[in-house]
């Protein structure tokens, strides 16, 4: 290992990302510092958020090794790295800086003869249209893993639906002395509220068969996520006057759901008595056997990315999970992409933390995957 992963994660968190602004300026320089003596390449679309693209080898087929830079905002406190009972504390420690650590400390002691790239982006909490969504775009490779703190023996390979949703509600208007609350618009809201809460925790469907497929290939299974489906009610506007009742309330919800719930269950979960919705925008699932990268590239580099957990001693998991990143960049070109990062607790809390010995075994296995990536390709095309 070129590299030691602790101390690299120590010095990123020390270098303030907060998204917002999400300025990324200080981080490229540092890994550009790293990477001197190798070929780089920053790629801007919103000015102060530079993307970092390091070839450490070129030839076909390529594979680019990608995390974020950016994290959620913290207390400045957090900015200050520490280490506690093999625990790593910071901003970004576990989401996503780690993982940055890891790729960086992955890199192999002699050039590959593929193609062989880094890649670190900015705006990922934000959506990621500024960072791997905006490079992807610029900078395309055949397979990517992306940095995301799944766990050394865990993959992600399945991100869940989300739709974005308004929800109105409307209520009688009038003088809080002289109009009951509860003929009011926040009120209802708040009964809505509770009951969509229910209706979207209890929605359940049969992923019987998602489970025999992974199991098929060797791969054991786990749904990450409170439930199936959510419903978030984010943001709430309502009111004109303290002594008004509201005559109307805005519920701005982020829903999430699993590939097996039917569509038409979420609709229904959300249309309720007095309220009208209207759904702005749906976030495809992405992931293996649901979208249209080509699946036999998708298991040939599923199983390099197995094979290197195994050796390790560890049995690989499939995690379906109801957040999402950045595969649906890379996936909606027919790109083969896959998560995986060290393990840790409380990413966006105050208590983040990612496991030391996580970031030491991630960057030896991401070493392993970066390994037996040109002999089972050659392998693959041969078959």
């Amino acid at each position: 290992m070129l590299y030691d992963p602790l101390e690299i994660a120590k010095e990123l968190i020390r270098l303030d990302s907060r998204n917002p602004p999400g300025i990324t300026v200080e981080v490229v320089e540092y890994i550009e510092s790293i990477f001197s003596e190798f070929k780089t390449k920053v790629i801007e679309k919103e000015e102060g958020k530079p993307n970092l693209i390091i070839e450490i080898s070129s030839g076909k087929p390529e594979l680019m090794l990608t995390s974020h830079m950016d994290t959620v905002p913290s207390p400045d406190a957090l900015l200050n790295p520490v280490v506690v009972d093999g625990r790593l504390y910071g901003r970004g420690a576990c989401d996503a800086k780690g993982c940055v650590a890891a790729i960086i400390s992955a890199l192999p002691e002699n050039e590959p003869d593929f193609g062989l790239k880094f890649v670190f982006t900015s705006d990922e909490e934000v959506g990621g249209v500024n960072g791997l969504g905006y490079v992807f775009e610029k900078e395309r490779s055949d397979f990517v893993l992306i940095g995301e703190p799944f766990g050394s023996d865990r993959i992600g390979i399945l991100q869940a639906a989300v739709v974005s949703a308004d929800i109105m509600i409307k209520g009688s208007s009038g003088h809080t002395a002289t109009k009951d609350a509860k003929d009011g618009a926040i009120y209802r809201a708040s009964k809505y509220i509770m009951n969509a809460v229910e209706r979207f925790s209890s929605l359940q469907g049969d992923y019987s068969n998602f489970m025999e497929m992974y199991r098929g290939i060797g791969l054991d299974f786990e749904l990450r996520g409170v439930n199936q489906a959510v419903f978030n009610p984010a943001v709430i506007k309502g009111g004109i006057k303290r002594n008004v009742v509201a005559p109307e309330c805005l519920i701005e919800a982020d829903v999430r759901f699993m590939p097996w719930i039917n569509r038409e269950e979420i609709r229904r979960a959300l249309a309720m008595d007095e309220a009208d919705f209207r759904i702005n925008g749906l976030l495809q699932p992405y992931g293996l056997f649901v979208d249209q990268v080509d699946r036999e590239k998708d298991l040939w580099f599923l199983e390099i990315i197995m094979k290197s957990i195994r050796e390790k001693g560890l049995k690989p998991v499939g995690v379906c999970s109801l957040g999402v990143g950045d595969t649906r960049h890379v996936r909606k070109h027919g790109i083969p992409a896959f998560y995986y990062g060290p393990r840790g607790k409380g990413l966006h809390s105050e208590n983040e933390y990612v496991f030391v010995e996580e970031l030491y075994r991630c960057a030896e296995i991401i070493g392993l995957i970066i390994r037996a990536f040109g002999d089972g390709y050659e392998k693959f095309e041969k078959t």
